[in-house]
């Protein structure tokens, strides 16, 4: 229900200028808001390892808006996971991070780079092995969010860069 709501689209403005793509209308964009509020504390109130085991699958297999939504969920189930239970679940996730990360929804990209700094915050370096198949341009843009990460949280005591392979 919700996902028919966000994919409807307000008509484009019919005064004569051109914007680009309309913006959806205000009912929309508080439905938005609630439904994420909604799945970051379903994400919150089970276990990260469980709620991340869940979402995997739903990442991988389903188009925007779903799969926004699944990363976002992802990512706050990674802020709050142990780094030996989100290694072991490194196989399963990354998959679908690197196809979000190349997918046509610009929003599905970010969520899928952020989820990766998350995971790189709670694990580092052994990142690494997983991000082989990322081109030049997106690891560097992988690494400029890392480091922007770094420096926000003021935690600059390991390496940053992991685009050295």
């Amino acid at each position: 229900m919700y996902s028919d709501v966000i994919r409807r689209r307000r008509p484009p403005s019919r005064s004569g200028t051109y914007t680009g793509s309309p913006s959806p209308p205000p009912l929309v964009l508080q439905v938005v808001r609630a439904a994420e509020e909604a799945a970051s504390t379903l994400a919150g109130s089970i276990s990260p390892e469980q709620c991340i085991k869940v979402l995997c699958p739903i990442v991988q297999t389903t188009d925007y808006p779903i799969n926004l939504a699944a990363i976002k969920m992802q990512t706050r189930a990674v802020e709050r996971v142990a780094k030996e239970p989100l290694h072991l679940l490194l196989p399963d996730v990354i998959p679908g991070l690197l196809q979000g990360y190349d997918n046509t929804e610009s929003s599905v990209r970010k969520a899928s780079v952020f989820c990766l700094v998350a995971i790189y915050s709670v694990i580092g370096e052994e990142l690494k092995p997983y991000l082989s198949q990322l081109t030049g341009s997106k690891m560097k843009l992988l690494n400029l969010y890392i480091k922007r990460a770094q420096t926000s949280t003021s935690n600059s005591s390991s390496s940053s860069d992991i685009s050295s392979y």
